[in-house]
């Protein structure tokens, strides 16, 4: 079958396409998440659970916090960082954590004086 729409010219075209349109998905659904917490905003206190190092600069903190007595776990990319106390990442640390009312799963955490290592970009502040 010789369909002119697979021939090898146009494969790099439909791969580079299909990973535009998955990267747009992931910053329009990261958009909207951010953008139901600036809109319905409430926030909490949270805690540092886990310290996760993947690949040679990526790495991210796993936190949870609690609203209406229902646990609650978000995450965010972090360059590699330690606490004043030495602890890679914070972990046992709390911070303030941001969450919205209307669909507390979405969340995002202010690291205070350590925001500034954190890699996930964010639309709102």
């Amino acid at each position: 079958m010789n369909n002119r729409f697979f021939k090898k010219d146009n494969e790099g075209k439909i791969i580079l396409g299909l990973l535009f349109l998955i990267a747009f998905g992931i910053l329009g659904r990261q958009y909207f998440r951010e953008k139901n917490i600036f809109e319905n905003q409430a926030k909490t206190e949270g805690t540092i659970t886990k310290f996760k190092k993947s690949g040679k600069d990526g790495s991210g903190v796993t936190y949870k916090y609690k609203v209406n007595n229902i646990w609650y776990y978000g995450s965010v990319g972090v360059h590699p960082f330690k606490c004043e106390n030495g602890k890679k990442g914070c972990v046992g640390k709390k911070f303030t954590v941001y969450y919205s009312t209307e669909n507390p799963k979405y969340s995002r955490i202010n690291l205070g004086i350590y925001e500034k290592h954190k890699a996930t970009v964010e639309f709102f502040e």
